[in-house]
């Protein structure tokens, strides 16, 4: 769904005022939009204090209380229902008081949550909240909470940059990130950590940027020992991201892994995924870059020979099951073996790698340099 650029900047007013007039501690930072459930037939919503319920098309207060119990949220052909109340619009806004926080089932979330039902008569769920705050909640789920401080830090910083990125480019979508690895992994309030959130305070505002532009501040789990080049995944070809050797993620946990599938298998993965293939019965490895990954992967069909880029038949696959594109492949009896090494699609900063240097006592801006060179740090003004 889209929005008009009148609606963005009165929906950035309105959600401003409210967290002001509700008194909600600020953290004076950009607000984020996160997409915190998707495809949803229903949600249970909980509000431990005075709430305000807004039509999202016009702003205008629908209901409002002392708490929300526990009531269901579902998508009517006219509009949403919440409990036994019925809202004859396409989505709603509900702001809690003060510094309360709003629980979607088991998940508790700060800031403001706007509903809304869509086009398939689904339930999208986004959650409004200040870039601080949000990191919070995606700290200790992208890295250990017992990781060394400098890493925890030079993890705030790459994160933060990388959320400023999507804010910059997600222009009249309906969020700018999701809540699992397809961006950030973000758990929300009861995901937060004393330890995380002090490496959030203590680089509070400073951001990685390069020619006056937040970088692309990518990141991933295990390099397996060279990065990668961001133009072979992302089609970003800037210096900090071009790929570089790395000594520091030789004791990661997860660095070998086996996946195994049969043709028809992958043939279904790849279909479901966009990529059209029929009667698969051949699979080689294609043409490899400088830091061992595959760019290519070669398919035989009914129709011929096919070529794949590597990082998309990765993310057909399953990126959890077929965990980087540094693989080799062999044929058995069981099926198609891949035994590969890494985790992730090995742009920008290696986690695993900076928790090596973190724990060599390499400093959070030691370890931004190594994985992102030539790009500034830089703190946002007030």
């Amino acid at each position: 769904m889209k929005k008009t650029a009148f609606f963005l900047l009165t929906s950035a007013i309105l959600i401003s005022l409210f967290l002001s007039e509700y008194g909600r501690s600020q953290d004076n930072s950009s607000i984020i939009r996160v997409c915190v459930e998707k495809d949803k037939d229903e949600i249970l919503l909980k509000v431990k204090s005075a709430y305000r319920i807004l039509a999202l098309n016009s702003g205008l207060e629908l209901d409002k209380g002392r708490r929300i119990r526990g009531a269901y949220v579902t998508p009517l052909n006219s509009g949403i229902r919440l409990g036994g109340k019925e809202f004859k619009v396409y989505g709603i806004r509900i702001i809690p008081r003060k510094d309360s926080s709003i629980y979607l089932g088991k998940k508790r979330f700060r800031g403001i949550i706007d509903i809304i039902r869509t086009k398939e008569m689904k339930l999208l769920v986004v959650n409004h909240l200040g870039l601080e705050q949000y990191l919070y909640g995606v700290l200790n789920r992208e890295v250990p909470y017992y990781w060394p401080m400098e890493t925890l830090k030079a993890q705030a910083i790459a994160a933060r940059t990388f959320a400023q990125y999507r804010i910059g480019i997600s222009g009249e979508k309906d969020f700018d990130v999701t809540s699992d690895i397809y961006s950030q992994v973000y758990g929300g309030r009861s995901k937060e950590s004393r330890n995380t959130t002090r490496a959030v305070n203590a680089t509070k505002g400073m951001v990685l940027t390069q020619n006056g532009e937040f970088l692309p501040a990518y990141y991933h789990s295990i390099c397996a020992g060279h990065t990668e080049n961001a133009k072979h995944v992302f089609e970003v070809n800037l210096k900090p991201l071009r790929g570089r050797r790395d000594p520091y993620c030789g004791g990661a946990k997860g660095m070998h892994w086996k996946a195994i599938f049969s043709y028809k298998q992958m043939e279904e993965r790849l279909n479901n995924y966009g990529i059209k293939v029929k009667g698969i019965n051949f699979i080689v490895e294609g043409r490899r870059d400088r830091s061992g990954r595959l760019e290519t992967i070669k398919i035989r069909d009914k129709e011929g020979v096919k070529s794949i880029k590597g990082y998309k038949f990765r993310l057909a696959l399953g990126p959890n099951m077929v965990r980087s594109t540094n693989f080799r492949i062999r044929i058995t009896r069981k099926g198609v073996l891949f035994t590969g090494k890494g985790w992730g699609h090995g742009v920008g900063m290696c986690q695993w790698g900076a928790f090596g240097m973190g724990k060599r006592y390499f400093r959070y801006k030691q370890i931004l340099n190594f994985y992102y060179p030539g790009a500034d740090i830089k703190t946002l003004s007030r």
